[in-house]
């Protein structure tokens, strides 16, 4: 099907399944006053929730942070595609500057620090470029032409130099959501302590509900005003409007179905409470920063959240939190546990860290690139901690190659400070600051088909070292605990493959 707005043609399919009569004559009948009727009299007045989700948006979000993508894609119910940094043009621009900063005495310090990571950037790219070219030019394969070498020097050149970009670099994505999950969206950010992802909340909901960006209708405009210039007699006859209305022009994406975005206060309630419980059960134990994978034996799925709530309220491992367990009660536990669910709302969904049971818990601790990579699967449930400089970063080793090491070593450093100090202004603002190469923890749960999947698409020669790395650490992992299931998986070795690889 195609040719339909989105809620009207979510209103057909609804139609169609209550009734008799064929798809096709109930989709010829259809407007978008018809299906607002419909959705106020099922969706908002019954409470039929499930059909909003018929009703399926594309929308493209530009000029927006790091920060901001990884938050827009935090939502397993949409399929998107991020722009990659190795496309961008980042001479005409480069970061975004968080409203809460244009006031503050730290914007001089904020906007010279990530000049100098972008300046860096491109300088080690280039340096790097050249460097590959004279390492590896007796292993270029016979039959690669000029274009695509050069081209496979900068990538991996840009493999190394991105650990340099901030976390503030602008970005852009486009991505299909049904109208349901962009409401929820919408309400969620509208709650965020981020300024920026607040106005993104506004500009979601305008998006959604006033004209929408219509290119079919962009190039017919021309041909009709010409037409109507030529033929005078025409006007009045409602032949142009007939062709407006057909080319879907001036119309919206979703106006009626977009509508309970009020911010929603029981995640925001949630993560200050794991907080502040996580900070007494914690006390002064040590956050272990360490980069790589860990797979925890199951456990029971009351203890599971418990520690979750403990892992998502503090800077801990998951490792760490179960450890924490065996020393409180069984009341204790469970006091834990009963916070995913305190205040929440008659209209909210359960926080994510709700979601247990799971036989494949995995702790990732990564780069913050790296993480944006594996970021994308998801079919499998995510805890992400707060991106804080506590762990520490990552430091490629090819940058021995052009000793850059100790300019990128005081770099990072200077990053990492201004993080500090920004988020004691505001918590949450200092990952702007932070580059690429800080590293972060994240909770992924899975089934073996979904490990399996990751490992596959992800230690797979022509993708990026850092998460080939993780990806086969959580093979290995998978692999000493269930030996049997895990000869069925395709692995390759992190070491596997040829510089030209792609």
């Amino acid at each position: 099907m195609v040719g339909t707005l989105p809620e009207p043609g979510g209103y057909a399919i609804a139609k169609f399944s209550r009734s008799a009569r064929p798809y096709q004559e109930w989709i010829q009948e259809l407007t978008q006053d018809g299906a607002s009727r419909f959705y106020e009299q099922f969706y908002f007045a019954y409470g039929h929730a499930s059909i909003a989700d018929l009703a399926h948006l594309t929308m493209v979000a530009e000029n927006i942070s790091i920060v901001a993508a990884i938050e827009l894609l935090d939502e397993p119910l949409v399929d998107a595609q991020e722009s990659s940094t190795r496309y961008q043009d980042f001479t005409r621009r480069r970061f975004f500057t968080p409203p809460e900063l244009l006031e503050s005495p730290h914007l001089n310090e904020y906007r010279e620090c990530c000049d100098a990571l972008f300046d860096a950037y491109h300088r080690i790219h280039r340096a790097l470029t050249t460097r590959y070219e004279q390492v590896y030019a007796a292993d270029r394969p016979a039959d690669l032409a000029d274009d695509e070498y050069r081209r496979t020097l900068r990538a991996r050149a840009f493999d190394v130099a991105r650990y340099l970009l901030p976390s503030s670099t602008y970005t852009g994505l486009g991505y299909l959501c049904s109208a349901r999950t962009l409401e929820r969206q919408v309400s969620r950010f509208a709650a965020h302590d981020l300024d920026e992802l607040r106005e993104i909340s506004l500009e979601m909901k305008r998006a959604a509900t006033e004209p929408a960006y219509n290119p079919l209708a962009l190039q017919m405009g021309p041909y009709m005003e010409a037409y109507a210039a030529a033929h005078p007699e025409i006007e009045g006859d409602g032949l142009l409007d007939q062709i407006r209305q057909a080319t879907l022009t001036g119309a919206p994406a979703a106006p009626t179905l977009v509508r309970y975005t009020e911010p929603s206060a029981y995640p925001r309630a949630f993560c200050e409470s794991a907080r502040l419980v996580a900070a007494q059960v914690v006390g002064d134990t040590t956050p272990d920063g360490s980069r790589g994978v860990t797979l925890s034996n199951p456990v029971p799925p009351e203890e599971e959240l418990a520690a979750t709530v403990l892992y998502r309220g503090s800077e801990i491992s998951y490792r760490q939190a179960l450890t924490l367990l065996g020393s409180l009660s069984t009341q204790e536990i469970q006091k834990l546990a009963e916070i995913a669910y305190a205040g929440r709302g008659p209209h909210d969904s359960l926080v994510r860290e709700a979601r247990v049971g799971f036989q494949l818990v995995f702790d990732l601790c990564l780069d913050n690139g790296a993480f944006r990579d594996l970021h994308r699967h998801r079919n499998c449930v995510q805890i992400i901690k707060d991106f804080t400089p506590s762990y520490g970063y990552d430091t490629p080793d090819d940058l021995r190659l052009i000793e850059a090491q100790p300019e990128y070593q005081q770099l990072m450093d200077r990053a990492g400070a201004l993080a500090e100090r920004l988020d004691e202004l505001k918590p949450g603002l200092g990952q702007y600051a932070l580059p690429l190469a800080y590293r972060r923890r994240a909770l992924f749960k899975m089934d073996a088909a979904q490990l399996g999947y990751i490992v596959e698409q992800r230690t797979a020669p022509a993708g990026h070292f850092s998460y080939r790395e993780i990806a086969h650490q959580m093979f290995g992992e998978f692999q000493r605990q269930h030996p049997t299931l895990a000869r069925h998986i395709r692995a390759t070795e992190p070491t596997t493959g040829s510089f030209f690889d792609r």
